[in-house]
């Protein structure tokens, strides 16, 4: 008789602990998936600003040839972030140039060192009603005049 009682009580202990683990399932997979895209980003910045700062300085004064410059390095990055499946259109980048950006590198001017700031948009794994995280990332690397 007691037996009968007890009868499916098992799976509503199952039921209330999935409940409850299951937000946590989410959020495991959601902050691996920004510490990936995290690296993918902090590896894709690091890339660009040593490549820059690479660069000769003739090519980053001449403003077609910085524009070639810095599609080059856009293009690397935008290699290493699609390696990480981050599209395209999930990312902005900033070229920087000691105080300001090297679109604005007059010809007299000697940076001492390059940075590359990244912005990736962050999709979530799972949907939890929250919006995509953007990440920032920034990389400077200096330049040996």
């Amino acid at each position: 008789m007691k037996r009968l009682r007890c009868r499916g009580v098992a799976a509503i202990e199952a039921a209330l602990v999935m409940a409850g683990l299951a937000p946590l399932l989410a959020l495991a997979l959601n902050m691996g998936h920004l510490a990936i895209d995290g690296a993918a980003a902090d590896r894709a910045a690091s890339n660009a600003a040593r490549f820059l700062s690479q660069v000769p300085l003739e090519s980053l004064r001449d403003s077609s040839r910085r524009t070639v410059v810095l599609d080059s390095a856009q293009q690397m990055i935008g290699q290493t972030l699609s390696a990480a499946n981050i599209g395209p259109q999930a990312w902005h980048v900033e070229f920087m140039c000691d105080i300001g950006h090297c679109d604005q590198l007059l010809p007299g001017m000697v940076p001492s060192k390059i940075g590359v700031m990244l912005t990736v948009e962050s999709q979530a794994v799972v949907e939890l009603g929250h919006p995509a995280v953007n990440l920032v990332v920034y990389a400077e690397a200096g330049r040996d005049n």
